[in-house]
């Protein structure tokens, strides 16, 4: 009785110590929630990337080796390898079996994170105003709107555990640090490369850590060689019969000047790079914790693996990490000047970034947050009830083939993604449903076009294999006889 009461105090006296944060996650999750729930309603969610993620989830939630549409059914694990994210996923399925429950926990997930960042700013002593300032430039981060607007992801999901990882870095807690590293790890292998990178950084700037930096360091680097040659090539193999390796391995073969200019040799890249200074007021630049892990970051993304525009903008969610790595670093630098710097010029400071994310969120980029406010918004989910009544249509038996957006509505059910006539004819489904309505997003298509669609439609509909069970000028079931 004596623990509880205990207990009961210690809790009250937390809250109230943190009301003000407290109101802001709880805000901050009701934003995201509110905004995902709408999308999934709004069919604007998609298999690539958030349906294969939530299928591996649920059919390892049933115990389960979880596979994915990819040339046929595949082994999830031959494009990255996510343990983390099924191990945290998955009994939630045990409670609740609905297509909304990952996308729940993520954004509540999501929502905490600015709590579990007030702390660090708290261990590190800094007056509250700084840590607002740069909790706000981390929550409306466009390159972070943007990672939640994606869904449930693998790197997404490590957010809220790497701002743990760096709690316990900070206040050296060193057995919860250490299976914060292995957990962390575990959500997708690119993060060995950021985990080598802070073991760097612990070993050379944090010389009362220096034996954990070392460790650090060599976690990261032997598990990307473990997952890059040996896991990920196993389970190619096991799904195509054939030898590969991991599609993103880095190449060093390139030529020195090739590493130099690929950081800025188009104007995405050079971008990317001054919008993540901007958004934190240029803070990471200070502290040698932001520029090792903005230099791996951008080091991945622009040079060793393939640099594509997804990957090298702020449009996608390839800023999940580094959201979290400049937030974290922007602290450290606050901590490093605010015995050096005037109380008026620490507000200007303070002031400056939370004026800039208002511009560059509301002027620049029209950040996704922006639809919360946005009057039509709710009244598109009220119009999407007709998209609901079709996919009741839709048989749950047997071989389901449908396409990219109506693909998230199928993830627990033996589920093919309409990709091609050819691959339509390799699976022979045993229902297929096509809805290439003009004016839909281009991504409901994916990889295939409204103009393809329209054409197999009548394919099928000559096919004598297949029964026709509901149309409407642009959307059509079929059932094999």
């Amino acid at each position: 009785f004596m623990k509880t009461k205990k207990l009961q105090s210690i809790l009250r006296g937390y809250f109230k110590s943190r009301s003000i944060i407290i109101l802001i996650t709880i805000a901050y999750t009701f934003i995201i929630l509110f905004l995902l729930i709408n999308r999934f309603l709004q069919y604007e969610v998609f298999y690539y990337d958030h349906g294969y993620t939530e299928s591996a989830i649920y059919q390892a939630s049933k115990f389960q080796m979880p596979l994915w549409d990819r040339e046929g059914k595949a082994y999830a694990f031959v494009d990255h390898f996510y343990l983390s994210v099924l191990l945290l996923y998955s009994p939630f399925f045990w409670l609740f079996d609905s297509y909304l429950t990952s996308i729940i926990i993520f954004s509540i997930l999501m929502g905490i994170t600015p709590l579990i960042g007030y702390e660090i700013g708290v261990a590190l002593k800094l007056k509250k105003f700084i840590i607002y300032s740069l909790l706000f430039a981390f929550m409306f981060f466009i390159g972070f709107q943007n990672t939640i607007i994606f869904f449930v992801k693998d790197v997404s999901s490590s957010v809220p555990f790497l701002m743990l990882l760096f709690l316990a870095f900070i206040t050296r807690k060193r057995l919860l640090y250490f299976l914060l590293v292995f957990f962390t790890l575990g959500f997708r292998e690119n993060l060995a490369i950021a985990i080598f990178s802070l073991g760097i950084y612990i070993f050379i700037f944090e010389k009362d850590w220096r034996k954990e930096g070392l460790y650090t360091a060599l976690i990261g680097f032997f598990y990307a060689l473990i997952v890059a040659k040996i896991i990920v090539p196993y389970f190619i193999f096991k799904s195509f019969g054939r030898h590969g390796s991991y599609m993103f391995q880095p190449d060093f073969g390139s030529s020195l000047t090739y590493f130099i200019t690929a950081f800025f040799d188009t104007a995405q890249k050079r971008e990317t790079i001054f919008v993540s200074f901007l958004n934190f007021g240029f803070l990471p630049l200070i502290h040698p914790l932001g520029w090792i892990m903005a230099l791996q970051d951008f080091v991945q993304r622009f040079v060793l693996q393939g640099a594509t525009p997804l990957r090298t903008g702020l449009n996608v969610y390839y800023s999940a990490t580094l959201s979290v790595l400049f937030f974290v670093s922007s602290l450290l630098s606050f901590q490093k000047l605010q015995n050096k710097l005037g109380e008026k010029t620490k507000y200007i400071v303070a002031i400056f970034i939370v004026l800039t994310v208002i511009f560059l969120h509301r002027f620049v980029y029209h950040g996704p947050f922006g639809l919360i406010y946005n009057p039509d918004f709710l009244n598109i989910t009220k119009n999407m009830t007709f998209m609901d009544e079709f996919v009741n249509e839709i048989p749950r038996s047997g071989k389901i083939m449908v396409q990219n957006n109506l693909a998230v509505r199928f993830t627990h059910d033996d589920y093919y993604i309409l990709s091609s006539e050819d691959y339509f004819q390799k699976i022979r489904p045993d229902v297929i449903a096509l809805d290439y309505r003009p004016g839909q997003n281009i991504n409901n298509y994916w990889p295939m076009t409204e103009g393809k669609m329209k054409n197999l439609a009548y394919f099928i509909k000559n096919d004598s294999d297949y029964k026709l069970i509901f149309e409407e000028e642009y959307r059509y079931i079929f059932v094999k006889n």
